[in-house]
């Protein structure tokens, strides 16, 4: 992550302006750009085809709302510019991909997020930090609202003491898992706190059980880890996880 400061007047005021960049959510925000350009384009395409076609009623208001309603998605109408022309009673659609707009996109626009502070004392390293503070914490009341880590309901409570409670180890669990993230950091630097756990369900202990050698005895006994990735193994030696199995037959 990088950030860079400079102080600006907004609306009469004096702030700190932060302009921050970030791969990851540069790497989200392309992502979920190229996945939506491709179907706008593919809807462009068959609404040209469809206005094409003889028995075609269509007004330029109607076209240009429902082209606008797919061109709503950020960034799709600086990169996706579109004609249309009436010729011998038929709307044409002509489409084109705006490349110099796209490299300006990739140059300028995503992976920043502009930050405005009055805290005019502070550098831009320690207002970005700030700010990705304030997102681990809506991500972590999310994850509670929503049961993605440790869903606050069902609670089935209703006296003011056992809700009290049922919050305190909501939030302990909720720290413990911070801890672990934390501690996942050394092995896969920039995992998510999603990512951890999925690579952490994946992490399973089979124990086998199979009939006695003869009549009498007990049945024998095979424990066996499931066949791990690279990417869990250094997440089970960090967080100690082998010394909670036991592998023996």
């Amino acid at each position: 992550m990088r950030a860079a400061a400079e102080k600006l007047l907004v609306h009469g005021k004096e702030y700190l302006c932060v302009v921050k960049y970030s791969a990851s959510f540069a790497g989200e925000q392309l992502h979920s750009l190229t996945t939506s350009m491709s179907k706008v384009m593919q809807s462009l395409r068959r609404f040209s085809m469809e206005l094409n076609k003889p028995k075609a009623r269509w007004d330029e208001k109607k076209i240009r709302s429902k082209i606008q309603r797919w061109l709503s998605t950020q960034f799709l109408t600086d990169v996706i510019r579109y004609d249309i022309q009436q010729r011998e009673g038929h709307w044409h659609l002509q489409f084109d991909f705006n490349n110099d707009a796209w490299q300006r996109l990739l140059a300028h626009r995503l992976g920043r997020t502009v930050l405005l502070t009055n805290r005019m004392d502070w550098t831009a390293e320690q207002v970005a930090a700030g700010y990705s503070g304030q997102q681990s914490i809506e991500r972590v009341f999310r994850g509670l609202k929503d049961g993605e880590w440790l869903g606050w309901g069902p609670m089935h409570h209703w006296t003011d003491r056992k809700i009290r409670v049922h919050a305190f180890y909501c939030m302990l669990g909720i720290s413990l898992l911070q801890y672990v993230h934390k501690q996942a950091q050394a092995a896969w630097d920039g995992i998510s706190m999603e990512q951890l756990l999925e690579e952490l369900q994946q992490i399973q202990q089979f124990v086998l059980l199979y009939p006695p050698q003869g009549e009498k005895g007990p049945n024998r006994v095979s424990i066996a880890l499931s066949k791990q990735t690279l990417a869990q193994q250094s997440l089970a030696q960090i967080l100690g996880l082998d010394q909670l199995c036991s592998t023996q037959t």
